[in-house]
């Protein structure tokens, strides 16, 4: 390996220990995790609440000025 390949896999493993790197695979493992916990809460939000309802049941319960 040249001295250019070495200093740039040092930079690397590097770079993955700093701690608000986007780019760390920590980091993105813990990105996944999180996008998947959002999208299983708000499938459950919309399926407790059905928002597509939302204008029918304010229009029956809110009186208008």
């Amino acid at each position: 390996m040249s001295v250019v390949s070495e200093l740039g896999s040092i930079i690397a493993l590097l770079e993955a220990q700093i701690p608000a790197n986007q780019a760390s695979p920590k980091n993105q493992k813990l990105k996944r995790s999180l996008e998947r916990d959002l999208a299983k809460y708000f499938k459950a939000l919309d399926t407790a609440f059905p928002y597509s309802k939302l204008a029918a049941i304010y229009n029956r319960y809110v009186e208008k000025e």
